[in-house]
């Protein structure tokens, strides 16, 4: 088993604006944020508002942290503010990695 912390979700955009959602989330992770290991942002095929997310990071401490952080908090205000609705998704913890040595 590995310690990482995975978070995984999907967003609405609101009515034709997936692409600046998208540009907004790309933001956030343009800040570097310390723990964030890997993220992948996907247009949804079946919803041209829908966006799904997935974040792997080196544990739930470090995400806690990383979240809080002020840049951070401004700039995820600002990918909310695009959303048609709330977020949906979950926390995990990550059983296997592909190419990662759980070691």
């Amino acid at each position: 088993m590995l310690d990482r912390f995975s978070v995984y979700g999907r967003m609405t955009a609101r009515p034709g604006e997936r692409e600046v959602l998208i540009e907004r989330f790309r933001d956030v992770l343009r800040l570097g944020i310390p723990g964030l290991e890997w993220c992948s942002v996907n247009a949804a095929l079946d919803d041209p508002d829908t966006i799904w997310v997935v974040q792997i990071w080196t544990d739930k401490a470090a995400h806690d942290t990383g979240t809080r952080s002020d840049a951070v908090v401004a700039a995820t205000g600002r990918v909310m503010s695009r959303l048609a609705g709330p977020p949906e998704g979950s926390y995990g913890q990550v059983e296997y990695l592909h190419g990662v040595s759980a070691a």
